[in-house]
């Protein structure tokens, strides 16, 4: 690489990215436009808890901070559904793997623990509230807020959603993107410890009170407190603006929650409403100037619990293609975003999907009766067939083929469903193996404890 090498986002992907590039034998500045959030308040409200799976594992494993990221995880094994009206949720488990396991952890401590590794190559240097305004690729210089420049030879875009590199790169007519707004939005509250300190609520599962066009999620985290998340219609949250009509929607849709909240209303007019919108760009590079990865290329909405991990995935695949081609980025980054775009269109689409299925289908019969199916012929034939969630959550297999697996074991037990006479473990049987190579047939090496 000619000139200095610059990354924007000192988030997951590009803290990740930095770590690898190090290990390649490049020096590496990055550029946050935030305080250090090791030694910041970053503000309540604003990140949601992420769910930990096998393609966010995996590169953590590459780049040595496993054991680091263990400690500061809680192993999910199911969701918790809290339907309306029951006083007993129902446990419905991922899978009957003993790794089919997703891992809660937050998004701030998982960040921090990616910088200290940057830090510790001794090849990265971290810029903190350096907000980038532009990327002058005639100049070779980038712009910041704050009116300062610095030179640069090649920019990785991890500067998420509105990222300013992609608009450079828009600028050149190489990109074009687009994003598609959801009509739904979130917002982030915190369930308190009890009074021993202890978790309120089984901090071994993802619980959901699915309640068709909204649903709320909590997820625990180790100091005994849960990470809770609204997610419903924009309408929704405009009619939310009093202390009072919050406080009936609660006692009316999720009192159970409520009832362990006591600043329920202040956390509510106090936390930011965040939007919720799907990225999709093509052409993710300039030349052998820039490239995007994470948000900036391929955001999507958090129902799938991928988004890190596809941004991690992502970063992964690019370190690849840039050993592949040392001396030739551009080729590098084409062969990056051609690897890559499918698959990531491909989870964009199964995690609106998922949204569906989590805020409504998880108390559908219909939706519970093809789940139990699902599972039993995985446990039948395990190198066959695997539910679509667990081949997204729990291999590495590309989100396009597992996304067109689906589809055709979905059609198997549709048919099944329908006429119970169907010999299902035969078409099973000839469905295609599940590859050699997928943590799926080898999962010791990827799990955590």
């Amino acid at each position: 690489m000619n000139g200095p090498i610059a990354i924007a986002g000192a988030g997951p992907a590009g803290s990740l990215l930095a770590i690898y590039l190090a290990r390649q034998g490049y020096d590496v500045t990055v550029y946050e436009s935030r305080a250090d959030l090791r030694r910041a308040d970053i503000g309540a409200g604003r990140s949601i808890n992420l769910a930990l799976a096998t393609r966010g594992i995996v590169p953590l494993v590459d780049v040595g901070v496993i054991a680091r990221v263990d400690e500061i995880t809680i192993p999910m094994r199911g969701r918790m559904v809290h339907a309306v009206g029951d006083t007993t949720p129902e446990l419905q488990p991922y899978g009957i793997l003993e790794h089919e396991v997703i891992h809660s952890v937050s998004r701030t401590d998982l960040n921090a623990i990616l910088l200290d590794a940057a830090e510790a190559t001794g090849r990265v240097t971290l810029e903190f509230e350096k907000r980038l305004d532009s990327v002058d690729f005639m100049e070779s210089v980038l712009h910041f807020h704050d009116g300062s420049t610095a030179p640069f030879g090649v920019i990785f875009g991890a500067d998420g959603a509105n990222s300013p590199v992609r608009e450079s790169i828009v600028a050149t007519g190489a990109c074009s993107f687009a994003a598609e707004a959801l009509g739904h939005d979130y917002k982030e509250l915190t369930l308190p410890p009890g009074a021993d300190g202890s978790h309120c609520l089984d901090p071994n599962a993802l619980h959901i009170w699915p309640r068709g066009e909204f649903m709320l999620i909590a997820l625990a985290n180790p100091t005994g407190d849960f990470t809770v998340t609204l997610f419903a219609p924009t309408e929704t949250f405009d009619a939310l603006q009093t202390g009072y009509g919050i406080q009936s929607f609660f006692d009316q849709e999720f009192a159970e929650f409520g009832a362990l909240v006591p600043d329920l209303i202040d956390q509510f007019l106090e936390n930011p409403t965040g939007k919720l919108a799907t990225i999709r760009a093509s052409g993710w590079s300039y030349q052998d100037r820039a490239v995007l990865m994470g948000d900036a290329a391929h955001g999507v909405v958090p129902f799938h619990g991928q988004g890190m991990n596809a941004a991690m995935e992502s970063v992964r695949a690019l370190d690849r293609h840039l050993r592949d081609s040392p001396d030739d980025l551009a080729v590098a980054f084409q062969r990056y975003e051609a690897e890559r775009k499918p698959n990531t269109d491909a989870i964009a689409d199964m995690a609106i999907s998922n949204y569906i299925e989590m805020r409504a289908g998880v108390v559908d019969p219909d939706y519970l009766a093809k789940r139990t199916l699902a599972l039993e012929l995985q446990q039948r034939h395990p190198r066959h067939l695997s539910p679509r969630y667990n081949m997204v959550m729990f291999s590495t297999m590309p989100y396009a083929e597992a996304r067109a697996r689906a589809a055709e074991q979905a059609e198997i037990i549709g048919a099944a469903i329908a006429d119970p006479s169907i010999d299902v473990d035969a078409l099973v049987t000839n469905l295609p193996l599940l590859p050699d190579n997928d943590p799926l047939a080898d999962p010791k090496a990827l799990s955590l404890s």
